[in-house]
């Protein structure tokens, strides 16, 4: 088999390709993929997929089967698709944690996931899928609305399935690897607030994945694949990077559409003030990360880096600038909030402290004041979120 032909392979990044020490999995050939990075497990089929006598030695391990002959074998960016007369089987010569089936599981009627496959070792070899006939979704302000609220649907089902504290260090973690390992020259880091949880996320989402079914908005690309495989997610990721990943290369005005579609669904805490607020992550740092996970796989297929993630990577500096010039009006909040609550400590639990006059309980009332305005006036300069 001609690997390097195949458009999954990323052939930039790879060093080899040798044979795997796991038992070899019947219909297939156990492979270990050597890329700069890391060496994945890969499993490639051992037969003809347009061959009825090999499908028929497969069996699942999860849900439904394929029935009948296959029709056809098509690559694609994530391996293999098997068209059948009623299904559609997506082979998966690489996969991170079997997050196809973690999806199915949610039953989630926004999305369109697999109904049964084959796993090996929690990894996502085969999935099937029922097919469906849709329509290319049209990209006006409505739909794009709409693709919002089906994503923010989505997301108020993983919020009642999985719900993790900020971990904003394994978040961090990840910016930390992708900034060396695209040759980045930025460094980008983000406290996160506690409104900001881990959940259940897409990890492919892009509006190419939002189609429309009998006019409902159904949302597929469901399967790890070689993408996740490649960037391992350590913690589960706020339901701002789906979102980040969404509006990627929309203008302005189709990324705020985008992102009220989104919040009229969402559960509400995850898009907070807090949750947010640009100087403590909020939505641009998934945009980050998002951006740099671009450049990442173009670099590993070798393509041409796309004009939007080259701009906005380019402005990061502009960005920290602008954030690092009104941290003086943070310290100013901080001290005209630290001045009045030291002086009333004062005049209450010190010995002999004089009783305040009218004119003194005025002034610290003032600086309190002054010190509530810095603070939103601080978190008004924040970058917009949309």
């Amino acid at each position: 088999m001609e690997l390097e032909s195949e458009p999954w392979y990323p052939r930039v990044a790879v060093n080899s390709v040798t044979d795997g020490i796991m038992k070899p999995l019947a219909g297939f050939t156990s492979h270990v993929l050597h890329v700069r990075w890391d060496s994945l497990p890969m499993l490639l089929p051992d037969g003809d997929l347009n061959s009825t006598e090999w499908w028929s030695n497969i069996s699942p391990t999860w849900g439904k089967w394929i029935d009948g002959n296959p029709l056809s074998v098509a690559s694609n960016q994530n391996g293999w698709v098997v068209e059948f007369d009623n299904h559609e089987a997506h082979m998966l010569p690489l996969d991170e944690d079997g997050h196809g089936k973690r999806l199915s599981d949610l039953s989630c009627g926004e999305l369109h996931t697999a109904i049964g496959g084959l796993q090996v070792d929690g990894r996502d070899v085969i999935l099937v899928f029922k097919k469906l006939k849709v329509e290319p979704l049209p990209m006006d302000e409505q739909h794009i609305r709409l693709a919002g609220g089906a994503l923010g649907r989505f997301h108020a089902n993983c919020g009642r399935n999985l719900a993790t504290p900020n971990d904003e260090r394994s978040w961090n973690k990840r910016l930390e690897i992708l900034e060396p390992r695209t040759r980045s020259a930025t460094k980008w880091r983000a406290p996160h607030s506690a409104d900001t949880q881990g959940t259940i996320t897409h990890r492919n989402f892009s509006l190419e994945h939002c189609h429309l079914v009998e006019g409902k908005i159904i949302i597929a690309g469901c399967v790890g694949g070689i993408y996740n495989a490649l960037i391992p997610e350590e913690s589960p990721s706020p339901a701002l990077r789906d979102v980040a990943a969404g509006i990627l290369n929309l203008s302005l005005k189709e990324k705020r559409v985008f992102c009220e579609g989104w919040v009229s669904a969402a559960p509400s805490h995850w898009y907070s003030h807090k949750a947010l607020d640009g100087h403590r992550g909020g939505l641009i740092i998934w945009e980050y990360e998002q951006h740099l996970q671009q450049r990442l796989f173009h670099q590993a297929w070798g393509k041409k880096e796309p004009i939007h993630v080259t701009n906005f990577l380019a402005s990061v500096s502009s960005i920290q600038n602008g954030m690092y010039r009104v941290r003086t009006i943070a310290a100013g909040a901080l001290i005209c909030t630290f001045i009045p609550l030291s002086v009333i400590l004062y005049w209450i639990f010190y010995p002999g402290s004089p009783i305040p006059s009218n004119f003194e309980l005025g002034g610290i009332a003032a600086i309190g004041v002054l010190g509530w305005v810095l603070n939103k006036f601080y978190r008004y300069l924040a970058p917009r979120p949309w």
